[in-house]
């Protein structure tokens, strides 16, 4: 079995340690700690995934730049 968590550090306790406990009873685990993809949200929302990739379509069509603002993700 394997699983991933994401977690914020500020949300690390305890029984976050106690629950792989559980779940690997008596095992020997690999724990990797590194940064999330923080971009991770742009292609989990659907609307942002199809908005980057219409831009993306469209700057390889045009060989454009593209110029985007933050209230144009809003």
């Amino acid at each position: 079995m394997e699983t991933t968590i994401r977690i914020n550090t500020d949300n690390l306790t305890a029984d976050i340690l106690e629950g792989i406990k559980k779940m690997f009873p008596h095992k020997t685990v690999e724990i990797t700690i590194q940064p999330a993809d923080e971009t991770e949200y742009i292609v989990s929302d659907s609307d942002y995934a199809s908005e980057l990739a219409e831009r993306i379509e469209e700057y390889n069509t045009k060989k454009e730049t593209i110029k985007v603002s933050p209230n144009d993700l809003l």
